[in-house]
């Protein structure tokens, strides 16, 4: 992690993002611009991390170890989120790792020297409470582990990661993300193609039946019945 001395660039995130919207507190004083290098981790599980992330470009895959050391992948993130809301805010080890798939940018608040400030911003905790619940919703719907089939994984995967039908995640990353190799991937999204799941555009896939997708990914529907 590096610390930016680029006060202009953290004012430009904070407004673009409205990240003033999420606390009385004032995040110019308190935050600081860093970066992350692609593979190094932003958080790291089983220790409490000393900062708070407002992550404002770059993608994120959030995973934990299996006992055979494999990655189990619970969410990947290419858009703003916040990293480590709850555990950090009160000092407990966190339960997965966060790692930068990509360059990635935040705003970050040490919560060595801040920890009681938000806690006591009536704002910022109601913002995190509907964050949470957000999270909750979206990735609570669908639950995930490497016993389950590729095709069932990959579904659940699409769904929580499309915007607008459009599934736009490179599929090198995504089979990281999925614990596969890119051949066994491909394999699979052109069997979801030929069944008219999906479709091939230009540098993305297009849900055509998300119904269809939905029934995949709680095992309903099977690509290879």
């Amino acid at each position: 992690m590096k610390i930016l001395d680029n006060l202009v660039r953290k004012r430009q995130l904070i407004e673009a993002q409205r990240l003033t919207e999420y606390m009385t507190l004032d995040i110019y004083a308190i935050s600081d611009l860093v970066s992350f290098e692609r593979n190094e981790y932003l958080v790291t599980a089983g220790v409490p991390s000393d900062y708070l992330f407002f992550v404002m470009s770059g993608k994120t895959i959030c995973f934990s170890y299996t006992s055979s050391e494999k990655n189990n992948c619970v969410s990947f993130t290419q858009h703003q989120t916040l990293v480590g809301e709850t555990s950090s805010l009160f000092g407990k080890p966190l339960k997965f790792n966060v790692k930068a798939m990509s360059d990635v940018l935040c705003i970050a608040i040490n919560l060595n020297r801040y920890r009681n400030d938000p806690l006591g911003d009536l704002t910022f905790v109601r913002n995190i409470c509907e964050m949470l619940a957000s999270k909750m919703n979206n990735e609570g719907r669908y639950s995930t582990t490497l016993l389950d089939p590729l095709e069932v994984r990959l579904a659940q995967f699409i769904l929580l990661n499309a915007s607008d039908h459009l599934f736009t995640l490179q599929m090198t990353d995504c089979a990281d993300a999925l614990n596969t190799s890119y051949r066994h991937l491909l394999r699979i999204i052109k069997q979801m193609c030929a069944l008219n799941i999906l479709s091939k555009r230009s540098n993305c896939y297009y849900i055509e039946s998300r119904d269809a997708l939905a029934k995949i990914a709680t095992g309903e529907m099977l690509i290879n019945p």
